[in-house]
């Protein structure tokens, strides 16, 4: 065989993630308070634009600026809060070694990341797709913002999650990894099991499980400000008078941006080159971003239309929970990609005659039932009135629930039921067990 060296000529379509793209992307995913912020900073920068005034804004373009009494300014409002996760994501990716592609994709990455602290579901091929890199770029970008702080973040399962944390403190060992393998013998306390796949002692088990108790497996919980500040709503749904749902978007709390053309003309008139080219290069910023919050609203009201219509039985009330409802399936409804409509639900809520909720709200996995499916939020609220109506001889194991629960029609693994009961802060059978015994010893001791 001849080897040989020739040029080849080939066609292919790319996605270059220019600056613009990957701001437009940004805004995409940000809070209402959060754009406030990037478009002020815009503004401050580009002397063509100003912020429209508002009856209710706290903001101001340099033409319109109100003076106000410092002595009327509220101390508690300057106090600053605590970073959102995608803010401290951000602050840590900037200190990083990244090359160009390697940002473009943690930038990505960033909004995957769900409140936990891992990664969503396909986040990984979404990147490939979207920013047409290979897989093992992306691996290599994922490695390293798995480094960040606190260790745990950009996991993609709980037992990734749990090995970088103790990867960090250097307890990494060779127990420890069998264990995190077998999670589903942690759940049942199977320390038996556990030793013979490990192939240890019991002892180093009993020590390795307790070691895993001093970890936390929601690293990004630690910046969840939700508590702190009230749900602000980003879309207003309606009751139309005909029937049906009329959805709109929230105008009062947008940023409005004006453009001075005069402004710019009068400096194109002026002949300096420099000047013209610095005016031109401002007013292409400006329609820019006039365009990029025009897109931003369609796109939120486009996605909060199609979940509307997915769980109009909740909004209708005749649902006491929403349905099973999936990201590509909003993604496929609207035509857009299933990252897209990932950055559009992070930091959104709706307002509705049921009450405000945020978008993430709407999107329940799917669990099997003899009658289709039903939605995780109702099997949760299915285990906690199993666990209510429990008396002190009638607690029930999780293999028990687990029962009850097919009895109704829903089939569930044990390691769900015990996922789903932990999250709801439900102890386990024995920790209800003893709490009864001790409710019925005190009351014994009162009675006396």
């Amino acid at each position: 065989m001849t080897l040989s060296l020739r040029l080849v000529q080939s066609q292919r379509q790319t996605l270059a993630m220019t600056p613009q793209l990957m701001q437009a992307i940004k805004l995409l995913q940000m809070s209402n308070l959060e754009l406030e912020s990037a478009v002020r900073e815009e503004v401050d920068q580009n002397p063509l634009l100003s912020l429209a005034s508002r009856p209710d804004s706290r903001l101001g373009g340099r033409r319109n600026t109100v003076t106000r009494d410092p002595s009327s300014i509220d101390p508690l409002a300057t106090v600053a809060s605590r970073p959102s996760l995608t803010d401290h994501c951000a602050h840590e990716i900037a200190v990083l070694d990244l090359d160009w592609t390697e940002r473009a994709i943690a930038e990505f990455l960033v909004g995957s990341i769900e409140e936990s602290g891992r990664l969503s579901e396909d986040a990984e091929e979404a990147a490939v797709e979207a920013l047409k890199v290979s897989p093992a770029q992306v691996s290599v970008t994922l490695a390293k913002l798995q480094t960040i702080s606190p260790a745990g973040l950009f996991a993609r399962s709980l037992s990734e999650c749990l090995a970088l944390q103790l990867e960090e403190r250097g307890e990494l060992t060779a127990v420890a990894r069998g264990v995190l393998d077998n999670l589903q013998f942690v759940a049942r306390r199977d320390v038996r099991r556990l030793a013979e796949v490990c192939g240890c002692a019991e002892a180093e088990v009993i020590d390795t499980l307790a070691l895993l108790r001093t970890l936390d497996p929601r690293p990004g919980l630690a910046f969840d400000t939700s508590p702190v500040h009230a749900i602000e709503p980003d879309v207003i749904v309606r009751r139309r008078p005909n029937g049906g749902f009329l959805v709109v978007l929230d105008t009062a709390r947008l940023p409005k941006v004006l453009i001075d053309a005069d402004y710019h003309a009068e400096i194109a008139s002026t002949g300096n080159a420099q000047a013209v080219s610095f005016a031109n290069q401002c007013l292409r910023s400006a329609h820019w971003l006039t365009r990029s919050l025009d897109q931003r609203a369609r796109t939120i009201v486009k996605v909060a239309s199609a979940i509307v219509t997915r769980q109009r039985a909740f909004f209708d009330g005749t649902a006491q929970h929403v349905s099973p409802l999936t990201l590509r399936e909003v993604a496929e409804d609207i035509g857009m990609h299933e990252s897209t409509v990932s950055r559009v639900v992070s930091n959104k809520a709706l307002s509705s005659p049921r009450g405000v909720f945020p978008f993430r709200a709407f999107f329940a996995v799917a669990i099997d039932a003899t009658d289709g499916s039903v939605s995780a939020e109702a099997v949760r609220a299915k285990i906690r009135q199993i666990v209510d109506t429990e008396t002190p001889a009638s607690v029930r194991s999780d293999d028990e629930i687990v029962k009850t629960l097919k009895a109704a029609g829903i089939v569930i693994a044990r390691r769900t039921v015990a996922k789903y009961r932990e999250a709801m802060n439900i102890p386990s059978s024995v920790e209800r067990r003893r709490m009864a015994r001790h409710e019925r010893s005190g009351a014994a001791q009162a009675r006396r």
